[in-house]
């Protein structure tokens, strides 16, 4: 329920907020967006940190989203509103896969407690996050969203480097937070465990990884694309990637380095000008830097890096090998308590000879799509046609999405799914073209390049301009538009 206005303004003054009236697209004062960005902050780190403990049966960080998300509506009512309609579509796929994930999951007869818990920590969580987000990152503005991600998943991916170094009080940090995956010893050598950060596995810190590397370029190129920089290749961006191999290296994962890999080629055949000096005299400075260290690494553990036929890369031919049995089995799907790790015995005498085979008993698919299929059957094609609109709707920031694309086709991870940290990175690209659409919002959307350009009242912003100003006319020799004030 929205708060009165006499209401509002007595629950204002109660809070370090900033005691303005809240309405969707007003320019917030600086307090009010710094709180709204801590708030943010804080819900990211505890999505990423806080995994193991639980209130009452449920994850306190499911809990803690739920506050968040009261608290946000009744601050910023009329932006909480906005944030709603703006995302219609995509909640509308959330609600709508956990009806057919339920229906599906009834008809298989699956335990109720397993339905709920599924529909609670997946969809539910996912349609709190969605509003929670987006409403926060509307006050905060997009930057803001970028810096909270950089800070709670860099700080994440440091821990993770200092773990591949074998340093102890990294291991003892984490260890703090809850049991390593699989197992409830506090193993701390890299020879005996991947490097995990902050998060709870290594395969989810790749994960995050990924997406804040979508965030921070997504978000700049769109800044970028109000001058004509956005036609040629950023060499930030550039710089981040390279940063962003060297922490998915410091996890052992193999996936990531190869979308960031086909990323490059897409990103510098798109844009205009070859950035691969800019590439190469930055990848040699990290090599040189670097290369001591990961040869360490890599001499005194299993060299996972550089192999391609050990176990786990064998088993990926057999987990889609065995998701497409399972699924033309039963194409209406298992509903939301599928777990291949029980159905495997059925399927034995055509796996027992494939190599990596066993991995089908202990694991789950590694594998998104087969996933998402198997629990929902041939229903997914219901929601094409909404799926189909938000791409569209995201289409100019896709492609800074590849390493995450490539990254869950290997692994259990994905939107509706496993993955919640994808909502903030949604919410703060989402904002950074709220800005881009709105002159209202201009004051909170600034270059990531350059933090000193902010436009002041009656002085218009340095090195921003609108699109008519920055092509030229039909002919090309018209006069540049206005600057955006």
């Amino acid at each position: 329920m929205a708060l009165t206005n006499n209401s509002r303004k007595v629950f204002a003054q109660a809070v370090p907020y900033g005691g303005h009236g809240v309405s969707a697209g007003s320019n917030h004062d600086v307090i009010a967006r710094a709180f709204a960005a801590g708030c943010f902050a804080l819900l990211l780190a505890a999505n990423v940190v806080l995994f193991a403990p639980r209130i009452a049966g449920f994850p306190v960080r499911s809990v803690l989203s739920a506050g968040v998300l009261v608290f946000t509506f009744l601050l910023y009512t009329e932006d909480a509103l906005a944030a709603l309609k703006k995302n219609l579509l995509l909640l509308s796929l959330a609600v709508g896969l956990a009806l057919l994930g339920i229906l599906l999951s009834v008809i298989n007869q699956a335990p109720f407690r397993e339905i709920l818990r599924s529909v609670t920590e997946v969809h539910l969580q996912a349609a709190v996050l969605i509003l929670a987000t987006a409403t926060l990152a509307r006050v905060c503005g997009a930057r803001a969203c970028v810096y909270a991600i950089l800070g709670v998943i860099g700080v994440s991916g440091a821990v993770a480097v200092l773990q591949m170094m074998d340093v102890g009080a990294a291991w003892d940090l984490r260890l703090a937070l809850g049991p390593l995956k699989e197992t409830d010893e506090p193993v701390r050598s890299v020879l005996e465990r991947r490097p995990t950060g902050l998060s709870f596995s290594p395969i989810q810190l790749a994960t995050q990884l990924c997406l804040v590397f979508a965030a921070y370029a997504a978000v700049r190129d769109k800044e970028r694309q109000l001058t004509t920089a956005g036609r040629v290749a950023d060499p930030a961006v550039l710089v981040a990637l390279l940063l962003f191999f060297v922490a998915c290296i410091a996890t052992a994962t193999r996936s990531p380095i190869l979308g960031g890999v086909i990323f490059l080629g897409l990103y510098l055949a798109m844009k205009r000008g070859s950035a691969l000096p800019v590439l190469l005299l930055f990848g040699g400075l990290v090599a040189y830097l670097a290369w001591p260290l990961l040869i360490g690494a890599i001499e005194t553990s299993d060299p996972r890096m550089t192999s391609v036929d050990d176990n786990s890369a064998s088993a990926r031919s057999v987990f889609a090998y065995y998701g497409m049995r399972l699924f033309f089995d039963n194409p209406l799907g298992y509903g939301l308590a599928f777990q291949p790790t029980e159905l495997w015995s059925g399927y034995w005498s055509d796996l027992y000879t494939m190599r990596g085979a066993k991995g089908t008993q202990t694991s789950q698919l590694h594998n998104y799509a087969l996933s998402m299929l198997n629990i929902y059957g041939a229903g997914l094609l219901l929601f094409v046609p909404i799926v189909a609109k938000l791409l569209r709707r995201g289409s100019a920031s896709l492609i800074f999405f590849v390493p995450y694309i490539v990254h869950i086709a290997f692994h259990n991870s994905g939107p509706l799914y496993s993955d919640i940290v994808i909502w903030f990175v949604f919410a703060a690209i989402s904002a950074a073209g709220a800005a881009k659409e709105s002159p209202d919002l201009d004051q909170r959307f600034v270059p990531l390049m350059r933090p000193w350009a902010r436009s002041v009242p009656g002085r218009p912003a340095r090195g921003l301009m609108t699109r008519a100003a920055a092509a030229p006319t039909r002919g090309g020799l018209g006069r540049p538009g206005p600057r955006t004030r």
